[in-house]
């Protein structure tokens, strides 16, 4: 008999993360979480990012405004995971659903 191991993540109602040390290989339209000592202290869209990759602005989810935020203020950054829309081509950005993207 072959026992497989479930496939946690596909079931998570919440998107994969993964860390981004290096801050420069973020773009803007990039969905984040900002963490500090464990917890989440915002999230939301890249706008903009210094060339390399020291200061990030970001819009945060739920109209809470525009942030900035250093690299050297102790935060790290998640990358959300972008979902693959099947037979489209296309991917989506969760939480992005019906605005217009920005040029």
């Amino acid at each position: 008999m072959t026992v497989c191991a479930p496939n946690i993540q596909a079931r998570s109602p919440w998107p994969a993360r993964e860390q981004v040390a290096n801050w420069a290989t973020l773009s803007p339209a990039d969905e984040v979480e900002i963490r500090r000592n464990g917890r989440t202290v915002a999230a939301g869209c890249v706008d903009m990012r210094a060339p390399d990759g020291s200061v990030i602005w970001l819009i945060q989810d739920g109209g809470r405004g525009r942030v900035l935020f250093l690299q050297g203020d102790g935060v790290t950054v998640f990358r959300r995971a972008r979902r693959h829309i099947a037979g489209t081509g296309r991917t989506r950005i969760p939480g992005r659903a019906g605005q217009a993207r920005r040029p």
